[in-house]
C-alpha cells in the first residue's frame, strides 16, 4: 500500500504552514527531549523542541539535534506540544526523509512510510488501528451532550431525581465523573468528590438513567470522552 501524497507534498505542506504561522526560530523557548524524545533537562538532552505558530486547531513544533539539524516536524493538539496530532515527518541525520505518516492522539497510526539515508524505500510499517479504538478523551471538538439539554439541564435533571431525607442536613457539592461511550451510552459513572454516601449513591444512579448522550466527535468520528459535572446540592 502507498501513500495517497508524496513525500514532497507532505513536506511543502509542513514548511509552508510554519513559515506563514511562525518564525521557525530554533533559538525560541526550547524543550528539552531525550534520546527517546521525552522531556528531559538540559544536561540529559539528546534533542530540543521549538514551537512554530499553528496550523489551524493544531500547534507545529519542530525538534532538533542539539547541534541544531533538524529531527522531526509535526503538529500538537495542545500549546505544550505534548499529544501529537496530524502529520508528522521524522528525519535522517543527513537531511533525507526517514519515515511519515499520522498520529491521533500521540499514538502513531495507520500506514508509515519508510526510507533509507539515500531516499530508497523500506517496508512500510501499518500501526494497528484497534489500538486507538479505547483512547479516552477529556475534551473532543464536540463534546458529547444530554439529550434534554445543555449541562444545566442535565444538573437540574439530577438535583431533581435524588431525593434527600427529610430533614437532611447535607450540603455541598458532589463532583461526578463518567464516560460518554461512542454509541452514546454512559459507563464508569461515579462520585469522586462527594458529601454522603447515600446522596453519592443517588446521583450515580440519576446520571445512569439519562442514559444515552449524544456521543462526542473529533475528526469527524464519534469519540469516548470522560466527562466530571459538579452538582451544588
Amino acid at each position: 500500500m502507498r501513500s495517497k501524497f508524496p513525500v514532497a507534498f507532505l513536506l511543502l505542506s509542513l514548511s509552508a504552514t510554519a513559515v506563514e504561522a511562525g518564525n521557525g526560530d530554533p533559538k525560541a523557548a526550547k524543550i528539552y527531549l531525550s534520546t527517546v524524545l521525552e522531556p528531559t533537562s538540559r544536561g540529559k538532552a539528546a534533542f530540543y523542541m521549538v514551537p512554530d505558530g499553528k496550523d489551524g486547531e493544531l500547534f507545529i513544533g519542530r525538534i532538533y539535534t542539539m547541534d541544531g539539524k533538524l529531527k522531526a516536524e509535526g503538529r500538537f493538539r495542545d500549546a505544550a506540544l505534548s499529544i501529537e496530532e496530524g502529520p508528522f515527518v521524522f528525519y535522517h541525520p543527513n537531511g533525507k526523509v526517514e519515515s511519515q505518516g499520522e498520529y491521533v492522539m500521540g499514538n502513531k497510526t495507520g500506514v508509515w512510510l519508510r526510507f533509507d539515508p539515500w531516499g530508497g524505500p523500506l517496508a512500510e510499517k501499518v500501526y494497528n488501528p484497534d489500538v486507538l479504538a479505547n483512547i479516552l478523551y477529556t475534551r473532543a471538538e464536540t463534546m458529547p451532550t444530554f439529550r434534554g439539554g445543555d449541562e444545566r439541564a442535565f444538573v437540574r435533571t439530577v438535583k431533581e431525581g435524588v431525593k434527600l431525607p427529610e430533614g437532611s442536613s447535607v450540603k455541598g457539592p458532589v463532583m461526578a465523573s463518567f464516560v460518554v461511550e461512542k454509541n452514546g451510552e454512559l459507563s464508569d459513572v461515579k462520585v469522586i468528590e462527594g458529601q454522603d454516601k447515600a446522596l453519592d449513591d443517588q446521583v450515580v444512579d440519576v446520571i445512569k438513567s439519562t442514559s444515552p448522550w449524544t456521543p462526542g466527535v473529533d475528526k469527524g468520528v464519534p469519540v469516548r470522552v470522560q466527562m466530571r459535572v459538579p452538582v451544588q446540592f
